[in-house]
């Protein structure tokens, strides 16, 4: 592509005009004929990586002025949004042709998006979905992503192979920081989805603040051509304001004015940690996951459904299919007893899983668990009692030590936990088969923290982990 046709989405043109065959925002990768966006970091600026990039062979640079003397290219206030436009351009603006539906909260999204990635799919379209576990078309995995909302590059890069796939539907999480470094700028979306906003994400490299938090949340809905939005948090008001001047938005919750109203969410009692969801207007939906916030995400879902005009039944049949790796997930195995592993990784997400487990009455609760080292030490007290409070028995181990000791974490939260009855294993897979080994008919081993990751994070080296195929490993021992 012509650096003068790139430059046409930013409304600009040039003197010289070569011949771009990538985009790029690292120099190390720059190569001959990229173009290479000097962007704004919390740590560095890039303009400073310019001088490398040329060296590597690149043929332009867009960045904040002024423009290197010579150099092809475009100087614009905002470096980000720029490489938003130009990213749809190079790949085709893939955008325009696919019905993309985004979804944003503090808790939930992950969940949320598999739920309507299911229903669609169960209603006939082909259906993809960007967000924390990667990529998919379908359920087929077609790369990971290091970011909820891939940088633009890669998140139309990843879009036009989904429109060459002939999808009809992409469901997207958008996250808050996303919305802040410009990533989903100039993408126009079918539909927002709101779940919920609670202090997060808050401090170095992240936001400023719960103001500005908010704010970015809400931004996402200036994009949106529809929304649905969780009435009974009081922060969707500020979410719908943001709509353009006639979009229509539809509520869903508990609070009696709900556009679709939840009547019940409550254990399934002919499912093992399953539950059942019971709205006005509609007979019970089925999902195969505990818990009253997953309840609230098919909500969510439900709403969504009706607002797009899909038929019940693929509501029905998507929700009761619905699989998220990492999240509640049950492992199958040849015991009498449960396994459940789930990404929860601090006190909240730890007594919302745990406290679901327990309304299904197992005969007890199992927690295996660590804490994340160079995170604040605060979570590794709530972890603990929290743990303490919903389980019967916790087995301490590792989680991503980082750059801290695991016989250090593991004591401090042996200390949280105090009289509770537990014990420390440090190594994670003999800290699994521990609790497998301890674990008896109707009970439920509980592992949390690592979820869907795929390694262990410590001493800057990352190995590779699985829990499903520690859980595997200690079954195939046992044969």
């Amino acid at each position: 592509m012509k650096l003068s046709q790139l430059l046409s989405a930013l409304g600009g043109s040039c003197a010289q005009d070569p011949e771009i065959r990538q985009l790029t925002c690292d120099s190390r990768e720059a190569a001959p004929g990229a173009l290479f966006a000097a962007l704004p970091g919390h740590r560095a600026d890039g303009r400073a990586h310019i001088p490398e990039a040329l060296y590597r062979g690149a043929a332009a640079v867009v960045c904040a002025p002024p423009l290197p003397q010579g150099v092809p290219g475009a100087a614009v206030d905002d470096p980000r949004a720029a490489l938003a436009l130009l990213a749809a351009q190079f790949y085709g603006r893939p955008g325009d042709a696919l019905s993309l539906i985004a979804v944003t909260g503090t808790k939930g999204k992950t969940t949320t998006a598999h739920m309507i990635r299911d229903i669609l799919s169960a209603a006939g379209y082909k259906t993809g979905m960007i967000g924390t576990l990667g990529a998919y078309i379908g359920r087929e995995k077609l790369s990971d992503s290091p970011n909820t909302t891939p940088e633009p590059i890669a998140l139309h890069r990843t879009l036009r192979q989904m429109a060459d796939a002939g999808c009809a539907y992409v469901v997207l999480e958008a996250s808050s920081q996303a919305m802040k470094l410009q990533r989903l700028h100039g993408l126009t979306f079918d539909a927002g989805v709101f779940l919920d906003l609670s202090p997060d994400h808050i401090g170095p490299g992240e936001h400023a603040d719960l103001e500005e938090y908010r704010a970015c949340k809400a931004a996402l809905f200036r994009q949106c051509r529809r929304a649905v939005g969780n009435m009974d948090d009081p922060a969707w008001p500020t979410m719908a304001a943001q709509l353009p001047k006639g979009a229509p938005a539809s509520t869903f919750g508990f609070h009696p004015a709900a556009d679709v109203r939840a009547l019940a969410i409550e254990p399934d009692p002919d499912r093992p940690l399953a539950l059942r969801l019971t709205a006005a207007g509609a007979p019970r939906y089925h999902i195969p996951l505990p818990g009253r916030f997953n309840g609230l995400d098919a909500l969510a879902a439900v709403a969504l459904s009706r607002e797009l005009g899909l038929n019940d039944g693929a509501v029905r049949a998507g929700l009761a299919h619905v699989r998220v790796p990492g999240r509640a997930q049950r492992v199958p195995i040849p015991a009498p007893f449960e396994v459940i592993v789930d990404y929860a990784h601090n006190g909240a997400s730890f007594d919302a899983l745990l406290s679901a487990l327990a309304e299904h009455h197992p005969r007890r609760i199992l927690a295996v668990f660590g804490a994340g080292g160079d995170r604040p030490k605060l979570r590794r007290a709530d972890m603990a009692r929290s743990a303490a409070r919903w389980a019967d028995y916790a087995v301490v181990t590792t989680d991503n030590p980082r750059s801290e000791r695991p016989e250090d974490i593991c004591g401090q939260i042996s200390a949280a936990l105090g009289d509770f009855p537990h014990e420390v294993v440090p190594d994670r897979r003999a800290a699994i088969f521990r609790a497998l080994e301890l674990a008896r008919p109707g009970d439920v081993v509980a592992l949390l923290g690592k979820g869907h990751e795929e390694h262990i994070e410590e001493q800057g080296v990352r190995r590779p982990w699985s829990e499903v195929e520690a859980v595997q490993a200690y079954f195939a021992v046992q044969r």
